[in-house]
């Protein structure tokens, strides 16, 4: 008995240790997981959601939607005149100018809230359970903040940035794609009016 006691003891330890390194492991396997999930969804410059995550979103949202008649609002902006401030002063600080409306938009949102970078300078945003009137609200707030927001590269100059907003309410049975078709044209409705509006449909 004295010589297995220490035995079990030595085995127990090991079996200890084992378990440890084995949850460890797990942790470190779903940390990576998490890290690669992100990456997959984030769009780097911006640090907002990509289009393809948008996508994914929207349709789980619509989805909602139908099953429990609930409004769904979607917003779609463009940077007005991003070509310009390109060719004026370079991609590079164009893509500051990118990162730094991503945090803008970010400001502005619920938490119920969430942001996408459509693809160049176009950006998307979904808000559940919200009216288009409300959406209103939202966008003229994320406007007026960029207006109070210079975007300059040169200190002795201010720049700063507008957007035009289209955004509508979904309709019930709506096609993802029908919806987001639809918002595209009052997006583009809002810059042939004159750029830095809000339009509706």
């Amino acid at each position: 008995l004295a010589t297995v006691l220490p035995w079990f003891s030595l085995v127990g330890g090991y079996i200890t240790r084992l378990r440890k390194k084995v949850a460890l492991s797990l942790a470190t396997v779903k940390e990576s997981e998490k890290k690669y999930i992100e990456l997959s969804i984030i769009d780097d410059l911006t640090q907002l959601f990509n289009s393809r995550h948008f996508y994914a979103q929207l349709e789980k949202e619509i989805e909602r939607a139908n099953r429990y008649n609930q409004p769904l609002t979607l917003l779609m902006l463009d940077l007005d005149k991003f070509k310009n401030f390109n060719d004026t002063y370079g991609h590079l600080e164009g893509d500051q100018v990118l990162s730094r409306i991503g945090h803008v938009i970010k400001r502005c949102l619920r938490d119920s809230d969430s942001a996408y970078r459509y693809g160049g300078e176009e950006f998307v945003i979904l808000l559940p359970m919200t009216k288009a009137e409300a959406g209103i609200t939202t966008a003229t707030r994320i406007q007026e903040t960029l207006r109070k927001t210079s975007f300059s590269p040169v200190s002795d100059q201010e720049i700063f940035m507008t957007v035009s907003v289209g955004l509508s309410q979904y309709i019930p049975r709506e096609d993802m794609k029908v919806f987001v078709r639809r918002v595209d044209k009052i997006m583009y409705q809002a810059k042939h009016q004159g750029r830095d509006r809000i339009c509706t449909g």
